[in-house]
């Protein structure tokens, strides 16, 4: 799940109720909004912004991170947090200024696997959005596919704590407004553009609990400070052979100063065949992204 904006609520104000007062399997029913007919959410959210923001073909996006009132995220692992049991965190998605998805996940028990992915599609008149959790493709008139809740799960199931733009290195900038139960030491930054692209669109999967270990792609706090050149994203990527992929005649991952000739500028320039990365979620490719990748293998 990619974040354009992330909204905190921690108690106070009217209250927390987990479940709204819409109709079982749709989304009015999942305590978001305050008045769904005006599209407002609680007076007491707290709305943030992540660093790096995930590729959806052009969609818009805003994020909502619902949290009971008396709880905390869990960050003592600052790399990894973990949600506290009822929370509920929410993903918009819009195309030309119309609701087109909502993705939720939800923290239901304790369990390292205790949480529900749910995907909601928006009706055409705007007025709720109807659980599916098969997904649905070309919504409302528009080219937009949504995945289901398995295709959530393989993207988010390389996270312990299965949330991928909630993380010290997403929200540094605002980590004193977090309900944190640890606070990180030191903030953190990302010096190249680039990899911030390839750590939000890559890093779930290419990560050393991810699908794909073999490379790392996702920063996490231990990088904080180091050279980029140190950086476990720079060190397994940079004229480092391929060790799974090896079609089409590319040899590295990254040549440096060639990004024609580098697997993952190929890569990520490719849609509707085995090749294209990431595999799920998006059916166009990122030509800004792409332009921001291709300038710093050029500068390497």
């Amino acid at each position: 799940m990619r974040a354009a904006a992330l909204v905190v609520m921690v108690g106070g104000g009217c209250g927390f109720d987990q479940q709204g007062g819409g109709v079982e399997g749709q989304l009015s029913a999942e305590a978001l909004y305050d008045d769904l007919e005006a599209k407002l959410v609680r007076p007491d959210a707290l709305e943030l912004s992540p660093r790096f923001v995930l590729w959806s073909d052009g969609a818009t996006k805003r994020r909502w991170l619902v949290v009971p009132p008396g709880t905390e995220i869990d960050s003592s692992d600052m790399d990894h947090w973990q949600l506290p049991i009822g929370a509920k965190l929410f993903k918009e998605f819009a195309v030309d200024g119309q609701r087109i998805e909502t993705r939720m996940v939800e923290r239901v028990s304790a369990a390292p696997d205790g949480f529900r992915f749910a995907p909601f599609v928006w009706l055409p008149d705007q007025s709720d959005a109807v659980l599916a959790p098969d997904g649905a493709t070309e919504v409302n008139g528009t080219p937009y596919n949504v995945p289901s809740a398995s295709d959530c799960i393989t993207c988010h199931q390389g996270e312990p704590g299965r949330m991928l733009g909630v993380s010290a290195v997403q929200l540094g900038g605002m980590i004193d407004e977090l309900p944190l139960s640890t606070r990180p030491d030191r903030a953190f930054s990302v010096p190249e553009p680039a990899l911030g692209i390839l750590h939000v669109n890559c890093g779930h999967c290419h990560n050393p609990l991810g699908t794909a270990p073999m490379q790392t792609l996702r920063f996490s706090t231990t990088d904080a400070g180091l050279p980029i050149e140190a950086t476990a994203p720079y060190q397994t990527t940079v004229g480092v052979a391929l060790s799974e992929w090896s079609g089409q005649g590319f040899d590295r991952r990254v040549v440096p100063g060639d990004p024609d000739g580098s697997a993952i500028f190929y890569r990520m320039s490719q849609r509707g065949s085995g090749d294209q990365m990431p595999p799920l979620g998006t059916e166009r490719a990122d030509d800004g992204g792409r332009a921001i990748v291709r300038d710093w293998i050029e500068r390497l």
